[in-house]
């Protein structure tokens, strides 16, 4: 453990003793342009010893102008968070005022079951005619030629001829 601390500290040495010789390096080479450059800086910071008046900047000033716009950011912001809420709501209504338009053709056409047709009728692009020849089910049959196979009677006789044997056989009489 102590040859691993020596290692470090040596490396360490080593790293340091490298900036040095960087930073003297530095030094003497800013040296020899300044012997050129001298008289150069002296007459440039001559020439801009003070900047002109109107050229300054207010801190105060500055910082109310920044506030200001962070103000008018964050008021753009809850505007545009308005809008997303009101397209949200407005696209809602369009979706439900198209769900009661197709509702309302769907019973034109006669549909029995609007909330099953409903779910269908996207498959048929809205088309309700198509969907009354691929669903025929869905819809009130207008042609009267269908039937159940028997024969209507009409109302029902209260003294049929079972109900007159059932009399007769308990002995109970209509008069």
């Amino acid at each position: 453990m102590a040859d691993q601390n020596n290692a470090d500290n040596g490396a360490q040495a080593q790293q340091e003793a490298g900036a040095q010789s960087q930073q003297a390096q530095q030094t003497e080479q800013s040296a020899a342009q300044g012997t050129d450059n001298g008289a150069q800086a002296q007459q440039s910071t001559q020439t801009q010893s003070a900047p002109p008046a109107g050229n300054t900047v207010n801190a105060h000033k500055h910082q109310r102008d920044i506030a200001k716009l962070e103000a008018e950011r964050d008021a753009a912001r809850a505007e545009a968070e308005g809008y997303k809420g009101l397209k949200a709501e407005f696209d809602a209504w369009k979706a439900e005022q198209a769900a009661a338009k197709a509702e309302d053709a769907l019973k034109a056409a006669g549909c029995i079951d609007v909330v099953a047709a409903s779910a269908r009728l996207s498959e048929f692009d809205g088309d309700v005619e198509k969907l009354k020849g691929a669903a025929p089910y869905l819809f009130a049959s207008s042609d009267n030629s269908k039937s159940t196979g028997g024969n209507p009677k009409g109302t029902p006789d209260p003294e049929d001829e079972r109900t007159k044997k059932m009399r007769e056989m308990l002995g109970l009489t209509n008069e």
